[in-house]
């Protein structure tokens, strides 16, 4: 079937690349990303060096493929941060690489006082985000304690599936922070599996970063069911996909496309703290 799409797409003239980013463009403007897109790139101009993993490839089907996905991210912040209600938010980013997010939100909810905390373990993620001027903190994410300190909204934006334990890490998060809010995005992935590509790719391992390698990739409902024995309830969730939906046939085709080269698309969730069923797992240890 891949290499019939291929095929098809080949007489049409049409480059994976090419037809790559036609589906992000056209899935941006169904899912109405477009005018939001616009806004970000006026916020922050340049985003070519926020991630480790596309530093040497980054071009214009990158930064598009980048904004449109961050789209998405920040209208489920602004989401979270609705619902909230607050005029004051205390807002800690875990895993961000270069303090984006960050200021997009400061941007697009200026009409709210908003005092944020971004978390990585890589120094260099530590020191962009510093010369931004924001706050950053050099942490694992799974060592993270903040303590009695009042969080309002956990971010965490493709980060869980890099961690070798993301149960411990939802559990610490619910029984050491003040925090009751966490925003979620992962890859969307029907059918759970280990990730581990750099395995699965290569016959001679060089060294590799946590920013490089996925360890759990796993369906939403799975996901919502480690996430409900980890002491967070999911109340609101949304996928975003990487290429147009509802037409007849193409749609079909294009979602074979992105699950052999990359990733359908992208599942974000609201997720509120409810250890109820966590605590009655008697065996966290001293979490």
């Amino acid at each position: 079937m891949l290499k019939a799409i291929k095929k098809l797409f080949s007489l049409a003239g049409l480059s994976r690349q090419s037809l790559s980013f036609w589906c992000l463009a056209a899935a941006a403007r169904q899912q109405g990303l477009l005018p939001l897109i616009a806004k970000l790139r006026r916020i922050v101009p340049d985003i070519s060096n926020q991630e480790l993993s596309c530093k040497n490839t980054f071009n214009d089907y990158w930064e598009f493929k980048r904004r449109a996905l961050q789209a998405f991210q920040c209208r489920m912040m602004i989401k979270s941060i609705e619902d909230i209600g607050k005029k004051h938010l205390n807002i800690v980013d875990i895993g961000d690489s270069a303090g984006t997010h960050m200021l997009y939100l400061k941007t697009l909810a200026a009409d709210r006082e908003i005092e944020t905390l971004s978390v990585n373990l890589d120094k260099n993620a530590i020191e962009k985000i510093r010369a931004r001027g924001l706050n950053a903190l050099l942490c694992r994410a799974e060592d993270l304690d903040l303590g009695q300190r009042d969080i309002d909204l956990f971010t965490s934006f493709q980060m869980i599936e890099h961690l070798h334990d993301p149960s411990k890490f939802f559990r610490s998060l619910a029984k050491r922070s003040k925090g009751n809010t966490m925003l979620v995005t992962l890859p969307y992935i029907k059918n759970s599996r280990v990730g581990l590509h750099t395995i699965r790719e290569r016959s001679v391992l060089i060294k590799i970063t946590a920013e490089e390698e996925h360890i759990f990739e796993l369906s939403p409902k799975d996901w919502e069911l480690l996430m409900r024995h980890s002491g967070w309830r999911v109340v609101f969730s949304k996928i975003y996909y990487q290429y147009p939906k509802n037409i007849p046939v193409l749609s079909q085709l294009l979602a074979k496309f992105w699950r052999s080269t990359d990733y359908e698309g992208f599942w974000g969730a609201i997720l509120k703290k409810d250890t109820e069923i966590s605590d009655r797992y008697a065996d966290w240890g001293d979490i």
